[in-house]
């Protein structure tokens, strides 16, 4: 059964946000976080330790406060609309920001320094923290970090909310007022493929060389993909694109074992790759992409923040020295 809520535009920005100012509870977020996972009112309130007809009424409320249906009913559980979707979404930043909160009033009071929360991309994993990994443990045993990997869109949230400390992701194309960032490292463009590839045993390869081969692409707004699509413009070539499209390691191993599959990743995420079974193309190209770096708040980084920043940023200047 779909929503009853009148299809009314939604109120204007300034009216929605004093509404949730005043009338949001977290348990409203705790209910939507739930239902998003389980698509089942039952299994949402028992996760949320509230009665099935209290989560019905919370639900309605929210509804009625947003003017706008976040959950469709039908016969077998509920299903999420895109509105929904994007409460969902802010509602578990806003529960692991509170999370963070409960751990780092825990340390205050047990006299101990907070950890330094860092999110990174992949590629800024392997090219900028592992190298650095050695350098802190032996030389700052004492300096704690919690690290997790994610998305620009991820991590660009998290900062802003306060869920990281820094972030480790490619130069952004505009700072937010109030944010800085350091480069790290510089990146480029490169061609991976399986060693059975007619072109991984050839001295040079171009661009032409590769017009059978089947190409495995990441999204558009990849920094890589985007120089890619530079490159093939500039030589008025169109790629063939495989059938399969993914940016899963598991994956991506069996699909470059086919003898004519190809794909574009940065320089800085060759270490992942095992070079028994992949071969970075000898393509001469001039692909630069945007540098990995740090981007951070300046006015909220706590000493021990600025001691990571320090070490990372002595590491990038002896690499470039």
């Amino acid at each position: 059964m779909a929503s009853n809520l009148p299809s009314s535009p939604s109120p204007p920005r300034p009216v929605l946000h004093e509404r949730l100012l005043a009338r949001l509870r977290l348990r409203h977020l705790r209910l939507v976080d739930a239902l998003s996972t389980h698509a089942n009112l039952r299994r949402a309130a028992e996760a949320t330790h509230m009665s099935q007809p209290a989560a019905t009424q919370m639900l309605r409320e929210l509804e009625a406060l947003l003017e706008v249906p976040l959950f469709e009913r039908h016969a077998r559980g509920m299903r999420i609309t895109e509105a929904g979707r994007l409460l969902a979404a802010h509602a578990r930043t806003a529960i692991e920001t509170l999370r963070i909160a409960a751990d780092d009033l825990a340390s205050l009071a047990a006299q101990q320094a907070r950890p330094v929360r860092i999110g990174a991309l992949d590629a800024a994993l392997l090219s900028v923290l592992r190298v650095a990994m050695p350098l802190l443990l032996q030389s700052h045993p004492q300096l704690r970090m919690v690290i997790e990997d994610g998305t620009t869109e991820r991590l660009g949230a998290g900062l802003r909310s306060g869920a990281f400390d820094l972030v480790l992701l490619r130069q952004p194309e505009r700072l937010e007022p109030g944010y800085r960032f350091i480069p790290l490292r510089s990146d480029r463009m490169v061609v991976i493929a399986g060693v059975a590839h007619p072109a991984a045993s050839l001295r040079r390869v171009r661009l032409r060389d590769l017009a059978d081969s089947r190409w495995i692409l990441p999204p558009p707004h990849f920094a890589v993909r985007q120089a890619l699509d530079a490159a093939l413009a500039r030589e008025k070539l169109v790629p063939r694109e495989h059938s399969v499209q993914t940016l899963s390691p598991h994956l991506l191993r069996s699909l470059l074992a086919q003898p004519d599959v190809v794909m574009p990743i940065p320089h800085t995420s060759l270490d992942r790759i095992d070079p028994r079974e992949v071969v970075q193309l000898k393509l001469q190209l001039d692909t630069p992409i945007d540098p990995l770096g740090l981007l951070y708040r300046p006015d909220e980084v706590s000493a021990s923040a600025q001691l990571l920043i320090d070490v990372l940023v002595d590491l990038s200047n002896e690499r470039a020295g």
